[in-house]
């Protein structure tokens, strides 16, 4: 699948603290840096994230920024909100990532001889989930019978145990619109039936949190 753009910042590595601390600096209403993930768990190293408050027709969302290796990050997902629309539709996406990069991360690029790029990205599940967590999903969507959409209790077991996979790597979990797109350029399941994995992966997570924060 593809449509919706990503943005690459490349930067000398050694700068990096120094592109973060002007980018921060340049981020200006509605962008404010924010120190959580979109879980509400501190930032883990090479993560890192700022806010976009409701304004017009652009939602409240956090935009993720993973760097892939020194000296470059790259943008992996504008996340909404609790409540706001979810996917962010494609153009509106477009939008704030184009606003993102004008204001904050070209400016902040130039300071320390970097630049910044945008292409169109192609969602694919070796890019956002584990080794492990990719083979199992492969497993459940090869073994089940699609003619009742996996509901066979041994399916179950197999798409439970990667939703599992998937919360234990938890550096920063994918969103269900990431999975929901990776799962259609991979062609592993029918189309018209990726909507409800989406959601079962999205409370799957949800629940996981919640069941991870009332456990400390």
């Amino acid at each position: 699948m593809k449509g919706y753009p990503r943005l690459n910042i490349y930067f000398p590595g050694t700068r990096e603290e120094e592109l973060h601390e002007k980018m921060k600096r340049l981020a200006k209403s509605p962008w404010y840096s924010q120190d959580h993930n979109t879980h509400g768990k501190p930032a883990d190293n090479g993560f890192f994230y700022f806010h976009h408050d409701e304004l017009g027709e652009n939602p409240s969302c956090t935009l993720c920024i993973a760097r892939s290796e020194p000296g470059h990050w790259t943008v992996t997902g504008i996340v909404p909100d609790k409540g706001q629309v979810n996917p962010i539709p494609c153009e509106c996406y477009s939008r704030m990532l184009d606003d993102f990069n004008s204001n904050i991360a070209n400016p902040a690029a130039d300071t320390v001889d970097g630049m910044t790029s945008i292409d169109i990205h192609t969602f694919r599940l070796k890019d956002y989930f584990s080794p492990q967590a990719v083979k199992k999903l492969s497993h459940f969507c090869k073994s089940a019978n699609q003619c009742d959409l996996g509901h066979h209790p041994c399916d179950q077991e197999r798409w439970n145990s990667f939703l599992i996979q998937v919360f234990e790597d938890n550096k920063d979990i994918p969103s269900c619109d990431i999975f929901g797109d990776c799962l259609k350029t991979a062609k592993l399941w029918p189309e018209d039936d990726i909507p409800r994995l989406r959601k079962e992966y999205d409370f799957a997570m949800r629940l996981f949190e919640q069941y991870e924060r009332n456990a400390q």
